[in-house]
């Protein structure tokens, strides 16, 4: 963050004389172009990006945007193959993630293969992406032609897959790949990632996932949206339950919203993801 000072007062500072002039005072990074990165490999300062994706707002207003996806406005997050049918059977919907909770699925890496394996199945039949949370390993044992769209890591497993040379590997396999953020120095590990998205949350107080930090606020969102770029996807996610919230993080500047309550505890699945959609717009 004192990089980022320095550089964006380097870039305003006024010239005095023949020599440099002094470092401007300005404020709090409030720029993508001044935010810091780190760089995992100093030789390597600016890596191959992950398959790059734009919001369909983005899309609407760029005449570049034709050879990239669209990430969808809403990204259903779900634990079993009942839900990834439903939602893939529902219309709207272009992108879901499959989160395995069971712990006697999660206990054995053959049962969690093949949950991957039956929901990219049904996802590629219906033409819908696949994101699968933190099992990387597991979607990469599948083969070419089943395996999912793309992956999304916490900080804790992305940690873990680093270590290990798996963002290699995710690259070489062209993965997308998502990763969410809860403080600034984890945006700053997830932006030298060069991800096809990047999450912010939880931005409500949430009960679907243990987390060690507070609820980020609308306020966040809006910093976060200064300090991650406009060619990547800003994820928000976390206790956005109703469509209210979701024009509130809209107007925050997030493209996309992750809900499970939303979609997974209404009566009518049409209506409800209809509404969400509609209150991204």
């Amino acid at each position: 963050l004192a990089k980022a000072y320095v550089t964006a007062g380097i870039g305003q500072g006024v010239q005095l004389g023949k020599g440099s002039g002094p470092v401007a005072h300005t404020k709090f990074p409030s720029t993508h172009e001044h935010y810091p990165t780190i760089a995992f490999n100093p030789t390597h300062a600016n890596p191959p990006a992950f398959l790059p994706m734009i919001s369909s707002q983005a899309a609407s207003v760029s005449s570049s945007s034709a050879k990239k996806i669209i990430l969808g406005k809403i990204l259903p997050i779900v634990s079993t193959t009942e839900w990834i049918t439903k939602l893939c059977e529902t219309k709207g919907i272009t992108d879901v993630q499959l989160r395995i909770k069971d712990p006697q699925i999660t206990s054995n890496t053959t049962a969690v293969t093949q949950l991957i394996a039956e929901s990219s199945t049904i996802c590629s039949r219906n033409n819908v992406r696949l994101w699968i949370n933190d099992y990387w390993k597991e979607a990469l044992s599948l083969p070419v032609n089943n395996k999912p769209f793309g992956i999304h890591l916490g900080q804790e497993d992305l940690t873990k897959c680093i270590d290990c040379g798996g963002i290699a590997k995710l690259r070489e396999a062209q993965l997308a790949l998502g990763i969410s953020t809860h403080s600034f120095g984890e945006l700053s590990v997830a932006s030298a990632l060069r991800p096809s998205y990047i999450s912010l949350g939880p931005i409500y107080d949430t009960t679907s996932k243990d987390v060690n930090f507070e609820a980020q606020t609308v306020d966040t969102v809006r910093k976060w949206r200064e300090l991650v770029g406009d060619d990547v996807p800003l994820v928000g996610i976390g206790g956005i339950n109703d469509a209210e919230r979701v024009k509130e993080v809209r107007n925050a500047g997030v493209d996309c919203v992750a809900v499970i309550g939303a979609v997974t505890k209404v009566e009518d699945l049409d209506t409800a993801v209809d509404c969400l959609i509609k209150a991204m717009n």
